[in-house]
């Protein structure tokens, strides 16, 4: 049985490397590929008597015992996305992380990370973003930590938007809102939990209590400054992002 190790923030995931090929199409995982001492471990399984996921991206059969995960699944491309899924979701939220459907995008060493509902622009804002030069952490799921702190991760919503490894200080978190001109709004405390809250990425089988997830939301939201951006489809976008991450020199 071969395997892969990928960077998951500050700890590392050994995973049958028959699921990440088969997720090839969908997780760019090759770019968090590193090295280790694993604290999770994922092994396939032809069969295995366990919990049992059954969701839209396939179905698989699961045992988790310490920091070893047994699991039995089919072959296919989105039953391996979902098995990354899985492991991914086990080993941030073991780091204190929550996971929120966002994009996050890096300059040095701050980042902001963006969240809206689906069509409010998370995949275009990314790729304005790497366009004005800065790096993408993802455009799908984002690691937050209670400290302030992100991390990228493979998942992804456009195939062209590869996300990169990387934990780094979050300077903002912002609401997007479609616009015909850039700018900085007002975004509440309540109206950015609600967002958050609505927005978090988790496995039902294996959740965290829906207060924890509450509590390190809070928390990661007390360490960031809260705004809401109104943005065009336009490089400018782009470019006012980079600003408020450090104007040029």
């Amino acid at each position: 049985m071969a395997f892969v190790e990928l960077l998951c923030a500050e700890q590392v995931l050994r995973i049958d490397a028959s699921i990440c090929e088969m997720a090839t199409e969908r997780v760019h995982w090759k770019h968090f590929v590193g090295s280790g001492p694993p604290s999770l471990t994922v092994r396939r399984h032809a069969s295995l008597e366990g919990t049992t996921i059954d969701a839209p991206l396939g179905r698989c059969t699961f045992v988790l015992e310490g920091d070893t995960l047994d699991v039995a699944v089919e072959d296919g491309v989105f039953r391996g996305e979902l098995i990354l899924r899985l492991a991914w979701y086990l080993l941030a939220t073991r780091q204190g992380a929550v996971l929120i459907h966002a994009c996050a995008l890096r300059d040095g060493d701050s980042a902001v990370v963006a969240a809206g509902k689906s069509g409010d622009g998370k995949s275009t804002l990314s790729r304005l973003g790497v366009g004005a030069g800065l790096q993408l952490l993802t455009d799908e799921v984002v690691m937050l930590f209670p400290d302030g702190r992100v991390c990228g991760t493979p998942f992804r919503s456009d195939f062209e938007n590869a996300g990169r490894p990387g934990l780094v200080k979050a300077a903002y978190f912002l609401a997007l809102e479609k616009a015909q001109t850039e700018e900085l709004k007002d975004l509440s405390a309540l109206a950015a939990t609600q967002l958050a809250m609505a927005q978090c990425f988790d496995v039902a089988e294996v959740a965290l209590p829906r207060p924890e997830v509450r509590r390190r939301l809070l928390q990661f939201l007390s360490n960031v400054e809260l705004r809401t951006l109104a943005f065009r489809k336009d490089p400018a976008a782009g470019d006012f992002v980079r600003e408020l991450l450090g104007p040029s020199p």
